[in-house]
């Protein structure tokens, strides 16, 4: 098969795009320690395991490639204090206690920094959602977990800059529907 049939030079333009668009910066001689030291033990599972099969090695290549950069970008790029939190406040919930803290939700580097304790294993075949309320309403997945020895600490970005009302912590299935399965263990106003 041809790298024109499996769209490798679209994928090229792409990667050749966002390096022009990218300042090249060498990453501090210290960046693995730093990323090993903040690095908590709760794995954090990727938003939807449903990759599909179909995609070509390039595309998954050039998906990469980007990440690389704006991975390489927000570590170099961020080595400000994060300052305090716009909103801190507790989760509700039985099943869960814990903390949440928003920081610099109107900037492109806007975080939500989550602490829990007491957080059971997920059902089986299932796994816990982070949803984020914007402020139409709209609940908005940044990230999921696994806790480990009932706790989990967070670091998940913003999906983008605005106004968010409220975070909440769902039971999803492995194959459910990409939407919010209305079953949520613990939640948080924001706003």
């Amino acid at each position: 098969m041809s790298d024109d049939a499996l769209g490798v030079p679209e994928h090229r333009d792409t990667v050749e795009r966002l390096e022009r668009g990218v300042a090249r910066v060498a990453p501090p001689d210290d960046l693995f320690d730093r990323i090993a030291a903040e690095t908590r033990p709760a794995p954090v599972l990727p938003l939807r395991r449903r990759i599909a099969v179909w995609v070509a090695p390039a595309a998954a290549a050039a998906v990469g490639a980007a990440a690389a950069v704006l991975i390489t970008l927000s570590v170099t790029d961020g080595g400000e204090d994060l300052g305090g939190p716009v909103a801190k406040t507790s989760f509700t919930g039985a099943r869960v206690s814990g903390e949440v803290a928003l920081y610099r939700p109107d900037e492109r580097d806007g975080l939500v920094v989550v602490d829990l304790e007491r957080v059971p294993q997920p059902p089986a075949a299932s796994y816990y959602e982070i949803w984020i309320a914007r402020s139409d309403g709209r609940k908005v997945p940044i990230g999921t977990f696994t806790p480990q020895e009932g706790k989990a600490h967070l670091e998940l970005r913003l999906p983008k800059p605005g106004r968010y009302l409220s975070i909440d912590i769902s039971i999803e299935d492995e194959n459910g529907p990409p939407d919010h399965s209305g079953r949520t263990i613990a939640a948080a106003r924001l706003a």
